[in-house]
């Protein structure tokens, strides 16, 4: 039988760095070799040694008992935080090892997730990026994600997967639920207890995340014979990944113009949303300020509809934020919006800038904020804008994705190195791979590279790195 440690005993035996008074026979010993420069916790405690090897000893344990600790690593790599979890069990008198090598494949590339969208069983697709920007599939991939993709019709939607630090966020549209998955260092993914969880709405689309803040745009397109009309909705996110509803937090939208994508600023203290499904007369963007209890406040100045353009579906902030790029189906151009750092006041700035092509719907934007990348559904490309410092765009030019003629190019993504873009063929069940040169345009990789076929599923949707 295995039994966890209290806490208690933890903090004061383990997190000491192995100082213990019983006697030796009555302890075990954990002997940990990690990367040099990580923190290590003993269930979700923090230890205070250093160094590539580290010594420690457990407080009193029953004898012929085993016990388990949950163990967890963290050390950054090229400015990101990597995390490996594990187990260590151990019986008084006997010393134990855990080892946790450089987590190569995860600091080198990453992974890419997007959801199969399956109408009986949903799940979570993960793919390891290799040196080259190719995509291998994790085993065990599709994770179930506990819930049923959507069919039968037409969405607008972007953001519908999210990595939100130890988790990967994802929506179940047909059973109206959001999956939370732990992800594990070989890029597994594990279901949090509890999961999946209730959307407070229908047809749930996009989420956007800031911290323990999460905010689900519920769609609820008529197809899908809705019975609450559109909204969006926040949850907290607990540190064990379970969701919990927040108060006053559900905002309301009209029949069949439902949200397709929210998005916290980078500082989290606005939230964006575009709505109005392509209509003429109903596309709009809507800015709010993040109050302190995670409610939402309406900016001055929203909804506001664009001048140029409408059809509006995905956007990007500007990294540095006070700004978004918003993509307009009709008239497949971008238009930019100024958004209030404090009050979420919005005004559009200058025209909408057509990228000659048909559809645009998607959209990434450089870590640099200096280039913008948009999807265009119809033509199956990618158009690269140039930003400037005032947020102006110019069009370097376009690449097409290979791909057959139906329209069918959707969420796109770059890797966190920004050498890679992938785009979602959602019909064909594809990710496309493109390397980015140095004068910032994408160029497919060669057939056998790309795409990556999915294995199962249908109209895949969403599209994340980490």
């Amino acid at each position: 039988m295995l039994r966890t440690f209290s806490s208690l005993l933890v903090a004061a035996v383990l997190v000491a760095g192995g100082i213990s008074r019983v006697r030796a026979d009555d302890t075990a010993t954990v002997t940990a070799k990690v990367p040099a420069d990580a923190k290590l916790y003993f269930d979700d405690k923090p230890t205070q040694q250093m160094g590539a090897m580290r010594t420690y000893i457990t407080p009193e344990l029953r004898p012929g008992k085993e016990y388990v600790y949950q163990v967890k690593v963290e050390y950054m790599r090229g400015g990101r935080t990597m995390t490996q979890t594990g187990q260590v069990t151990v019986r008084a008198g006997q010393t134990s090892r855990v080892e946790f090598a450089e987590a190569a494949a995860v600091a080198g590339g990453g992974h890419v997730y997007t959801i199969n969208n399956d109408l009986r069983q949903n799940g979570v697709a993960v793919y390891r990026i290799n040196a080259d920007g190719t995509l291998a599939e994790v085993p065990g991939s599709p994770f179930v994600s506990g819930g049923k993709g959507l069919g039968g019709g037409d969405i607008d939607e972007q953001g519908a997967i999210r990595v939100a630090g130890d988790y990967v966020l994802a929506v179940n549209p047909g059973s109206d639920s959001i999956a939370v998955l732990r992800k594990e260092a070989d890029g597994r993914l594990t279901p949090v207890p509890g999961s999946p969880f209730p959307s407070n709405g229908n047809s749930p689309l996009s989420l956007a995340v800031h911290g323990d803040l999460l905010y689900v745009a519920n769609q609820a397109p008529k197809f899908a014979n809705p019975t609450t009309k559109p909204n969006l909705t926040g949850f907290r996110i607990g540190r064990d990944g379970k969701l919990t509803p927040i108060d006053g937090s559900t905002i309301e939208f009209p029949a069949d113009r439902g949200p397709a994508q929210a998005e916290f600023a980078p500082d989290g203290k606005t939230l964006v949303v575009t709505s109005g499904f392509q209509g003429d007369d109903s596309s709009r963007i809507h800015a709010y300020q993040v109050m302190a209890d995670g409610t939402l406040k309406e900016g001055d100045g929203s909804p506001a509809r664009p001048n140029g353009a409408s059809g509006t579906v995905g956007f990007s902030w500007a990294p540095a934020g006070g700004r978004v790029f918003v993509s307009n189906f009709r008239g497949s151009a971008v238009t930019l919006f100024d958004i209030d750092r404090t009050t979420a006041a919005v005004k559009q700035v200058g025209d909408a800038v057509g990228d000659n092509e048909k559809a645009a719907c998607w959209t990434a934007i450089s870590a640099d904020g200096k280039t913008l990348y948009v999807a265009n559904f119809v033509s199956n490309s990618i158009s690269v804008f140039d930003v400037a410092e005032d947020g102006k765009l110019k069009l370097l030019g376009t690449a097409k994705r290979r791909a057959g003629s139906d329209p069918d190019t959707k969420d796109i993504e770059l890797s966190k190195d920004g050498k890679y873009l992938y785009a979602v063929g959602s019909g064909a069940k594809e990710i496309a791979v493109f390397r980015v040169g140095a004068d910032r345009m994408p160029t497919e990789l060669a057939v056998g590279q790309s795409p990556m076929k999915l294995s199962a599923g249908q109209n895949v949707t969403g599209l994340v790195t980490d």
